[in-house]
C-alpha cells in the first residue's frame, strides 16, 4: 500500500533526527553545537523556508510583522537545537545553557506563588528553548513537566532520554483524551505544591478543548491548565523570554490573573481567552521567538481559516 505524503514526511523526519543523534554521538560539545547551529541558520537563508516563516507570521499577526522577525527565527530556532542535541548527549549542565540563562526580577511572581503552598501551573507556549529554560526552573523549584505520549516505542524512548537529560520529572498526557485518572494524577503535583508546566498553545483535536478566539479566528485549544487552575484553586504563572543576544536569555514571569466566579466552565472559559490575549501581544512584539511558525497544523489551520468579525 502507497504511503500517504505525510507518513513519508514523517519517516523522513525520524530518519534525519535518528541518524544526526547517531553520527554526533561521540563528537565534542562544541562541535555538536556548531555543526547543528549552521545548519539551521544556512536552512534560513533559503528563500521558500523565508517566506513561509514570514507568510504564516502575517496570516496570524497582519502586516505589522516587526523587519527580520523571519530571520531571527532561524537564530532561536539554531540557539534551541544546537544546545538541545548537547544536552541529549552530555546531559543539560555539562553544556552552556546553563550560563545563558538567567531570570529577572519578576521570578519573584514565581517564587510568591509557590510560597502560597497550592502548587502552581506554569504556562509556557511553545518558545524557542522553552525546554530548556523549564529544566533551568527546575532547579529552582521542583516541578514536572506535562509531556505528550510519542506515536512510536522508538521515539518515546528518544523522548525520556531527553527529558532524562534535562534532569526533569514528567508526567505523560495520553494520546486519547484525559479520563478522571489521567487528571487525578495531575492534580497530585499540584496538592504536593509543585510546579506543573503546561503548553497550552496546542490545536485541540475536533471537538476537545474549548473554543477560543485567536489570531482573529476562532478554533479550540486544550482546556487543561485552565481547568486544573481552576479546580485545585492553583495560581497560574505565565512564562516568557526576553533575548538579550544570539546566546542569551532572560526568563520573565506574570502572575495570571485569577477568575472565580463560581461557574467553573465559564472562568476556564475566560481564563483562556486572556492567556489568547496576551500571547497574541506577546508574539506581535517578538514574533521570533515561538517555534511553531513552521509547524504544519498551525499553519494549515492560519492558511484555510480566514479572519472572522468580532
Amino acid at each position: 500500500m502507497a504511503l500517504s505524503l505525510r507518513e513519508l514526511r514523517r519517516r523522513v523526519t525520524q530518519f534525519a533526527i535518528r541518524n544526526t543523534i547517531k553520527a554526533t554521538a561521540n563528537l565534542p560539545i562544541d562541535l555538536q553545537r556548531s555543526i547543528i547551529g549552521t545548519s539551521i541558520v544556512l536552512s534560513g537563508k533559503i528563500p521558500l523556508l523565508r517566506w513561509r516563516v514570514r507568510e504564516t507570521m502575517r496570516l496570524a499577526l497582519g502586516d505589522g510583522v516587526p523587519r527580520g522577525a523571519e530571520d531571527r527565527y532561524f537564530i532561536r530556532l539554531a540557539w534551541f537545537y544546537a544546545n538541545a542535541l548537547s544536552a541529549f548527549h552530555h546531559g543539560l549542565m555539562a553544556t552552556a545553557v546553563p550560563h545563558q540563562i538567567a531570570f529577572d526580577d519578576s521570578v519573584r511572581h514565581l517564587d510568591d506563588a509557590m510560597a502560597e503552598g497550592r502548587g502552581v501551573i506554569l504556562v509556557s507556549s511553545h518558545w524557542a528553548g522553552h525546554e530548556l529554560v523549564g529544566a533551568m526552573i527546575g532547579r529552582r523549584h521542583p516541578m514536572v513537566m506535562l509531556v505528550r505520549q510519542a506515536s512510536t516505542p522508538e521515539q518515546m524512548t528518544r523522548k525520556l532520554k531527553w527529558y532524562e537529560a534535562l534532569g526533569a520529572d514528567i508526567v505523560l498526557r495520553p494520546k486519547r483524551a484525559s479520563t478522571i485518572k489521567d487528571a487525578v494524577a495531575y492534580l497530585k503535583v499540584l496538592k504536593g505544591g509543585k510546579l506543573l508546566a503546561i503548553t497550552p498553545d496546542l490545536l485541540a483535536d475536533g471537538n476537545d478543548g474549548k473554543e477560543v478566539r485567536i489570531f482573529g479566528r476562532v478554533t479550540r485549544l486544550p482546556q487543561g491548565a485552565f481547568a486544573f487552575a481552576a479546580i485545585a484553586q492553583a495560581p497560574m504563572v505565565r512564562l516568557y523570554l526576553r533575548w538579550q543576544s544570539d546566546s542569551r536569555v532572560t526568563a520573565r514571569f506574570e502572575r495570571a490573573p485569577a477568575f472565580n466566579t463560581g461557574d467553573r466552565d465559564a472562568d476556564i472559559r475566560a481564563a483562556m481567552l486572556n492567556w489568547c490575549q496576551w500571547f497574541e501581544e506577546e508574539l506581535r512584539t517578538n514574533p521570533e521567538n515561538w517555534s511553531f511558525w513552521l509547524d504544519k497544523r498551525w499553519s494549515r489551520f492560519l492558511r484555510s481559516t480566514p479572519r472572522s468579525l468580532e
